[in-house]
């Protein structure tokens, strides 16, 4: 199946669940690029609607600054209620501008995708392996899908004094005076009056719900993709440690002869499909790049807020700790998942290697010996997610 042609639910990887991407436009849009190379009315709209409701509500947090009296708290809760509807944006032009990309990387989601390396004699063997990979990959992001739940719930909670805004610093929670809405963002609207307080309500809860929405989405998405090409790399190592080199038949003979042409023949498919997967990772590290970079800056000035909040600020409250746990914990699941999404392939890349030295190559003939040397010393360089054009991303990212 061509880049050109719509992915059916019958070619995803078995067990990989996609129904987030539907419900939310994604898969369409994906597949109508696919198939038309132009993006549909439904991007286009989605685009139009986070534009027009996250610029506003950015411009005002940053604004806010500059406008009102401030302090460390009010300060922590406008840099956290900022940062969701930046990363949106962020996404989803992400999305839109590297949409020709992202439909090609989307072949990696495909069970077919190697299918000219995998003889037919595999396949339950390779279910298997797509199963408990997407097994794995469902769970992460379930764990995400409650995380993000979880800390809306709290977000929506209107509980920010509109007094405390306009002309309080100090602890937020002695306000008892006046309205609450969700954020601490400052609009040019009289916001302690009505209807003006109620439509700020109503805006601010449509913000947070669509941001949230959508960047669960994305995550997803990217997410996905990611743990796809780790699959696929599982997949063909699996394959190269099955190949029967070793034989009992005498060398010169015409049983020897036929079998060596055939492990040369699979070797040569083998060596073309791992091409295939190193130009795909290639670039799926160029465009996840800007998001990984984007996505580990946020998390640290997430942690960096948050750390210095709970040192300086006042946190007395129990809802104020809660969203801030919240927020610090979406942001851990995000860098976690791509760090170690990002392990995944760097391992199952570099073991490739190793499936070759494992399947005695070195008693095969010439021509095969000189192909698998080649292919060992192509997988000797893991392949893995980078930040800032060079910075790699795995497990130490995290630790770091």
């Amino acid at each position: 199946m061509g880049d050109k042609a719509a992915i059916t639910d019958s070619d995803v990887i078995d067990g990989l669940s996609i129904k987030y991407l539907k419900f939310f436009g994604l898969w369409g849009v994906i597949n109508d690029y696919r198939t038309t190379e132009k993006r549909n009315s439904v991007l286009k709209f989605q685009i139009l609607i986070t534009l027009l409701l996250m610029l506003p509500s950015i411009i005002c947090q940053y604004v806010g600054f500059f406008v009102i009296e401030m302090d460390i708290q009010k300060a922590t809760l406008l840099n956290f209620h900022s940062l969701p509807p930046l990363q949106l944006c962020c996404k989803h032009l992400l999305f839109c501008f590297r949409l020709e990309s992202i439909c090609r990387l989307n072949n990696l989601m495909m069970k077919d995708f190697l299918k000219e390396s995998i003889p037919e004699y595999q396949r339950e063997k390779v279910i298997s392996i797509y199963r408990k990979i997407s097994k794995q990959t469902n769970i992460f992001c379930l764990v995400a899908f409650v995380v993000i739940t979880i800390g809306v719930s709290l977000i929506c909670i209107p509980e920010v004094p509109v007094d405390y805004i306009l002309y309080h610093t100090g602890n937020m929670f002695a306000i008892t005076t006046g309205r609450c809405k969700i954020s601490t963002g400052w609009y040019p609207l009289p916001m302690d009056k009505s209807p003006w307080y109620e439509i700020v309500l109503v805006y601010e809860c449509i913000v947070v719900l669509w941001a949230s929405s959508f960047v669960t989405a994305f995550m997803f998405l990217y997410f996905q993709i990611l743990m796809s090409l780790y699959a696929q790399f599982v997949v063909l190592g699996s394959h190269i440690s099955d190949l029967n080199i070793d034989s009992d038949y005498q060398k010169n003979s015409i049983e020897y002869r036929i079998l060596n042409l055939q492990n040369n023949r699979e070797l040569h498919r083998i060596l073309q499909d791992h091409q295939k997967l190193l130009s795909y990772a290639a670039e799926l590290r160029s465009v996840y790049n800007p998001l990984v970079t984007m996505i580990l800056g946020a998390g640290m000035s997430v942690l960096v807020i948050a750390v210095f909040q709970f040192l300086f600020g006042q946190t007395g409250d129990l809802m104020f700790i809660a969203r801030a746990f919240f927020y610090v914990l979406y942001q851990s699941v995000e860098v976690s998942m791509f760090c170690f999404g990002s392990l995944f392939v760097e391992t199952a890349s570099s073991d490739l290697q190793f499936a070759i030295y494992s399947s005695d190559w070195y008693k095969a003939d010439v021509k095969f010996r000189k192909v698998a040397q080649m292919m060992m010393i192509r997988a000797k360089k893991a392949e893995t997610l980078t930040a800032i054009r060079m910075y790699p991303v795995n497990a130490e990212t995290i630790m770091a």
